[in-house]
């Protein structure tokens, strides 16, 4: 059986209750059945990626977890980024930073996309 190609678009910000908390549960649940899955941050949810070990655990730091659970596809809106003055450097992972056009190619080659 083919493992299907499942992408999670991430646009809230952190501390919006328990979607962050319910967005990574769902995320580590498609990977542990072995799925493909991978993540892409957009506008907002750029700042669930921040190195801030000193937040409130609010289920976003959870998402430095994901190489732990072999998602290894994690993606980042340049766009998101430039507006938001943030570079990767300020992130607790290392995403590949896509731009719109590679944004649209991505979610075209995935079988499920959900969003948050």
């Amino acid at each position: 059986m083919n493992a299907r190609r499942i992408l999670f678009v991430i646009a809230h910000p952190p501390r919006r209750g328990a979607l962050a908390q319910e967005t990574l549960d769902e995320l580590l649940v498609g990977a542990a059945f072995e799925q493909k899955v991978s993540v892409l941050f957009v506008g907002d949810g750029v700042f669930q990626l921040l190195d801030n070990p000193a937040a409130p655990d609010d289920g976003s730091r959870g998402y430095r977890a994901l190489p732990t659970y072999e998602v290894d596809d994690v993606y980042v809106e340049k766009r998101a980024m430039a507006q938001r003055g943030l570079s990767t450097d300020a992130l607790a992972l290392r995403p590949r930073v896509l731009s719109g056009r590679a944004i649209r190619s991505l979610i075209a080659a995935q079988d499920v996309v959900v969003p948050d």
